[in-house]
């Protein structure tokens, strides 16, 4: 379930009761995710629309990534 604010998305997963509020940059990830994108490919595409280092937003990324599988808002797919 997800709710679009301004440039930002407010989502709740019903099974686990996580809420997530993704900040422009992170609603930009999670629109990018609609079809599937390893994290280098969605920091190229960070990197044309922020201004960010790509080192920070490589870390960045794979943190947000990394914390979206652990609370299954997201599933890898390999």
């Amino acid at each position: 379930m997800q709710s679009a604010i301004g440039d930002e998305v407010v989502m709740l997963e019903p099974e686990t009761g996580y809420y997530f509020g993704l900040n422009s940059v992170a609603a930009v990830i999670w629109d990018e995710l609609k079809n599937p994108k390893n994290v280098e490919e969605l920091v190229e595409v960070l990197l044309t629309r922020f201004e960010i280092d790509r080192g920070t937003c490589l870390e960045q990324t794979r943190e947000l990534v990394s914390t979206m599988l652990d609370k299954g808002v997201i599933c890898s797919s390999n």
